[in-house]
């Protein structure tokens, strides 16, 4: 099997057009159409759904679509081995969003890639933002309420990775979502952030004056004084389930829903690298 024509195949899976995926990569329709008869023809088995709109994977199309996508990044991996090309990736991430698993992710990075090198950054998505699109950073993982549209800026691609809600996090059993903002102190992980924009919507919303807000930045840290009864904290729920904290109620729908973005910049080719470390990590800042 020809690795070209496996990210052809990919390439339509991933735009759910034949005509798409030819334009994207050069090709004529009319082989595009053929590389797809081939490799159904090989697998003996029919791989996409064809109708007036485009196509769309079959059960078994999306078996052979996710193994290519392996093949294709092994391959790739291989060459930059093999050329051995140096390359610093940056990469920007929100506090609240660091998986617990990424410094193993990380460690399997430098054995895969030893001529590769990572520089971190971390901030608030409003502050990632513009480093992308001012070319400071490659890639960043950020998080942005649903009804909000932070990426409008043409230069920036987005690719939601998850979904998560905010929740309060404390002794908050029986008490109304007016008590808890009139009554209790409130600690979000900082005054930048999409905590602290929901709570202020909601605050706004209900018209609760001289509201005690806090700013704890380190997740840990926020959770143990909401587990000690000290106040209650506005976080994903994600976050609360990392640390075994149960202990919460969801806020009001209209404010809870959270959505976790890959972002970078639209003249960006993505590294073998890079590639790499968004599959990868794509599972940990799902959890």
């Amino acid at each position: 099997m020809d690795i070209e024509n496996m990210k052809a195949f990919n390439k339509v899976a991933e735009l759910k057009s034949i005509s798409a995926a030819a334009n994207e990569l050069h090709h004529l329709q009319s082989n595009m159409s053929n590389k797809i008869k081939n490799i159904e023809k090989q697998f003996q088995t029919q791989l996409f759904f064809r109708h007036s709109n485009g196509v769309e994977l079959t059960k078994e199309g999306e078996k052979i679509y996710q193994q290519f996508k392996k093949m294709i990044l092994l391959w790739e991996e291989t060459i930059d081995i093999i050329n051995n090309e140096e390359e610093t990736i940056s990469i920007g991430i929100t506090q609240s969003s660091l998986p617990m698993e990424f410094n193993t992710i990380i460690k399997e990075f430098y054995q895969q890639f030893p001529n590769k090198k990572l520089s971190i950054v971390s901030g608030s998505t409003s502050e990632l933002i513009p480093k992308i699109a001012n070319r400071e950073l490659t890639i960043a993982y950020v998080a942005e309420l649903e009804k909000e549209n932070l990426f409008q800026d043409s230069r920036i691609i987005s690719q939601t990775l998850s979904w998560d809600k905010l929740v309060f996090a404390g002794n908050t059993a029986g008490k109304s979502v007016q008590k808890i903002l009139a009554e209790e102190r409130l600690y979000v992980f900082s005054k930048q952030c999409y905590s602290y924009r929901a709570l202020a919507a909601l605050i706004n919303d209900f018209n609760i004056p001289n509201v005690s807000i806090s700013e704890i930045n380190i997740p840990e840290t926020l959770v143990e004084i909401c587990n000690n009864e000290l106040g209650v904290g506005i976080i994903p729920e994600s976050i609360a389930l990392n640390y075994h904290f149960l202990n919460y109620e969801t806020l009001p729908t209209e404010y809870a829903a959270l959505r976790k973005t890959l972002i970078y910049h639209a003249d960006h080719s993505i590294s073998n690298g890079e590639k790499w470390l968004i599959e990868k990590s794509k599972p940990a800042f799902k959890s």
